[in-house]
Formats: C-alpha cells, structure tokens, sequence
C-alpha cells in the first residue's frame, strides 16, 4: 500500500502533505468514515440475521416435509390395505 502513495505529488509529510494523503487516502477508498463504516457494519449485522431466521424456516420446512413424507407413507400403506381386503372379498 505504501508504495501506491504518489510521494512526489504530496511531497514531504509536512501538515499540508499529510492532509494530501489523508484526502487521497479517502479518494481511493482506503480510508472510510465512521459513519460509513458504522453503516457497512449495521448492515452487515442484519444480513447475518436475516440468514439466521431463513435457516430457522428452512430446518422447520425440513421437518414438516419429513413429517409428512412419514404421514404419506401411512396412507399409502393402508389404502393398499384396504384395495387388498376389497380384492380378497371380492373374489370370493
């Protein structure tokens, strides 16, 4: 990084220098504002939990659907149950 600095356009780190750096250093996004960055940070805090909640749906959808692949199967079974005993009593 401290090679990218055009020294001989600032020139020695005099107050005037420093201030250059300061306002280059901004210009070229390596120096943010804290307000910027309290922004970026907020921001990054409710995506985190914006994930957490989607995860919490996505567990609860998993096991609703494993639950009722369970209930599927149930019935399944037991409607051939029945086509079964209808089968049987019909042919006798």
């Amino acid at each position: 990084m401290v090679e990218q600095i055009p020294w001989a356009a600032i020139g020695a780190l005099t107050p005037s220098g420093m201030l250059m750096l300061a306002v280059w250093l901004i210009l070229s996004g390596k120096l943010v504002p804290k307000a910027t960055l309290d922004r970026e940070t907020t921001r990054g805090d409710q995506w985190r939990d914006t994930a957490a909640k989607k995860q919490e749906i996505i567990q609860v959808q998993a096991e609703t659907i494993r639950d009722q692949a369970v209930i599927s199967e149930t019935v399944a079974k037991v409607m051939a149950a029945v086509q079964d005993a209808n089968r049987a009593g019909e042919s006798t």
